[in-house]
Parts: C-alpha cells; sequence; structure tokens
C-alpha cells in the first residue's frame, strides 16, 4: 500500500513539473524571441525574484524548448531568429521599469 502512494505522488509531482515548465518555458522562449504578449504575460505573473526562482528550477525545459522551437528551425532554415540570452531577457523585462 505504501508503494502505490509513493508512486502516486512521484508521478504527481514528475506531471506538475513537467506542466508547469512547459508553460514557463515557452513563455519565456516566446519572450526572447521578441514575443510583446509573452513579456506582458510575465510581467503580469511574476517578480524578478519569482521568475528567477522558476528558471532556475526549470532550466533543463527550457533549454529542451529552445532546442526545438528555436534552434531546430534556424537550423533548417539557416536563419537566427533570437538567442539564448537570459541576461538580456531579465534586462528586458525587469529593468524597464
Amino acid at each position: 500500500m505504501l508503494g502505490f502512494w509513493y508512486l502516486y505522488f512521484a508521478y504527481a509531482f514528475v506531471l506538475t513539473y513537467l506542466i508547469l515548465g512547459f508553460i514557463i518555458s515557452l513563455e519565456t522562449t516566446a519572450a526572447m524571441s521578441g514575443g510583446k504578449f509573452a513579456v506582458k504575460w510575465i510581467k503580469e505573473h511574476f517578480s524578478y525574484q519569482e521568475f528567477y526562482i522558476s528558471i532556475i528550477i526549470f532550466y533543463p525545459v527550457l533549454l529542451i524548448s529552445y532546442f526545438f522551437l528555436e534552434y531546430m528551425p534556424s537550423f533548417i532554415t539557416h536563419e537566427i531568429r533570437c538567442v539564448f540570452s537570459l541576461e538580456a531577457l531579465f534586462d528586458e523585462l525587469f529593468n524597464s521599469e
């Protein structure tokens, strides 16, 4: 019986991590490529400290989403749309105020 609850909470944790990571990494990748809605969404939902912590927690998911959403299409089309730069993103989001 203990094994069932252990697996239940383990699966719940992994699925929650993947879903939240996908949402945050998708919005971060969109903001890095200049999406105005993504920048607005991040500013509405996160402070600097909250966004910084979420980037640290979901960094592997962010790298995977950047690879599939930006790097692979730019590799195929030979057109670089955005550069993976979290410093520039944080400057754009939180230093403009």
